[in-house]
């Protein structure tokens, strides 16, 4: 049972299935949005995929139960392959057959004989600069009165294949340890206060271990109206201790014992004095105000009264409003909305909002991820894997010299690794320049 358990876990075919599944519901992760409210789902979706949604928590998909447990499987089947070969693959990186096996000579995938004049000692010679431009400084051993060359290069370049596979592993821990420790979310904070808690994206609240003051916020308009920039200035306090302080920018984050603050969204906490100008349709007079919510103000000239009933941050799109109301003897309240340096005329006067004083929140997300260092690891190890494989070539070369009339009969044979054509050619050229002089 055990061995068919083992044999099922190192099956390649289990590889690239998960591989795909995994790529598969990655697909998913970036079609349905990550984060939203539930009820959300069901309004974007209908109520038989939220169903869907809710019953394999995709809406939260890389810390789902089943997304960690493909790659927990992943990191198993991976650990299980690379144990299997390490121990064939140890063997062939100790065994160099230097010593002078004649079946070499038959088997290996090149061989060359050749009948070279000479003595021995100047062929030995000859031999070693031949093996020397092929793969290196060549060991020798002599029996039964022949000479026997071996040169190799690219000895460790087989354990790439293992570097990469523990790269995976370092990845794929990484990814686990920042899907089970790690958490994102939003913290909305208003200018002149503080905030230690998180509004976490698949729901629920997550307490920081340090708290962030906003001391003050800022945005700046192109001439269209949109915003141009928008900085936080805050300080990290530690224990009630202030331990720094810091501007947050767009693309400028504020990193801190593993936590990520980045600039994501602002808006207006509070307003007030709010500023309007009356002005007589007839006669042209502008009589400027300023305005608390729900106070009325007499409209000058007129029994009538105006009063500010209530602010809006951004009216249908058109920046901020105020809803209006004429308060006129013996007629029904008038209720309009007002936005900023819109005018709107009501009543014979035109009421234009102006002004106003705001205090800002500023809107932050934040985030940890505790396997990033790891990924970094295995991100680094990958790149020295796939330098060992592809970059290096494992070669073998092995030479005998025998004793002949002619003078000395050279066998040669050679594991080129890979590129056997090319390194034919190039063992070829070799052969004739050195063994011709």
């Amino acid at each position: 049972m055990m061995r068919i358990l083992y044999k099922s876990l190192a099956s390649a075919k289990l590889t690239l299935f998960l591989f795909i599944t995994l790529a598969v519901s990655s697909i998913f992760g970036t079609l349905v949005q990550q984060g939203l409210p539930r009820e959300r789902y069901a309004e974007v979706y209908g109520p038989g995929p939220a169903a869907l949604i809710e019953l394999f928590h995709i809406f939260d998909l890389y810390h789902s139960w089943w997304f960690v447990g493909l790659l927990l499987l992943l990191a198993v089947n991976i650990t299980v392959c690379t144990a299997r070969r390490i121990p064939a693959l140890f063997r062939q990186i100790r065994s160099r057959n230097r010593n002078g096996d004649d079946g070499i000579f038959r088997s290996a995938p090149i061989t060359r004989t050749l009948e070279s004049h000479g003595s021995v000692d100047e062929v030995e010679k000859k031999a070693r600069t031949l093996l020397r431009s092929l793969a290196g400084e060549p060991v020798h051993a002599a029996r039964d009165g022949k000479i026997y060359l071996f040169a190799e290069r690219g000895r460790y370049t087989r354990l790439g294949m293992v570097a990469i596979h523990a790269s995976i592993l370092l990845i794929l821990a990484g990814g686990l340890i920042g899907s089970i420790g790690g958490f994102s979310g939003q913290m909305r904070i208003n200018e002149g206060a503080s905030s230690q808690t998180v509004a976490l994206s698949g729901g629920g609240t997550r307490l920081l271990p340090v708290a962030l003051a906003c001391n003050d916020f800022s945005v700046t308009f192109y001439e269209n109206g949109m915003p141009r920039e928008y900085r936080s200035d805050v300080t990290v306090l530690e224990g009630g201790k202030k331990i720094l302080s810091a501007t947050i920018r767009v693309n400028e984050p504020l990193k801190y014992k593993g936590l990520k603050f980045c600039q994501a969204t602002y808006g207006i906490a509070e307003a007030s004095g709010f500023t309007v100008v009356m002005r007589d349709a007839a006669t042209g007079k502008e009589s400027p105000v300023s305005l608390k919510l729900m106070k009325k103000v007499p409209v000058p000239g007129t029994e009538t009264f105006f009063a500010a009933a209530r602010f809006a941050p951004d009216f249908q799109g058109r920046g901020p409003a105020l809803l209006g109301v004429l308060l006129q003897p013996g007629k029904p309240h008038d209720i309009f909305w007002i936005p900023r340096d819109q005018p709107v005329k009501r009543g014979g006067h035109i009421f234009a909002f102006t002004d106003f004083t705001a205090r800002f929140y500023t809107g932050l997300q934040v985030g940890s991820d505790p396997g990033v260092p790891l990924v970094w690891a295995g991100f680094l190890l990958i790149l020295a894997g796939f330098a060992a494989v592809f970059l290096e070539v494992h070669r073998r070369v092995w030479i005998r010299i025998a004793p002949s009339a002619e003078g000395g009969e050279v066998l040669i044979a050679a594991d080129p690794g890979n590129n056997r054509k090319g390194f034919e050619e190039r063992l070829d050229k070799a052969f004739r320049t050195i063994f011709a002089a």
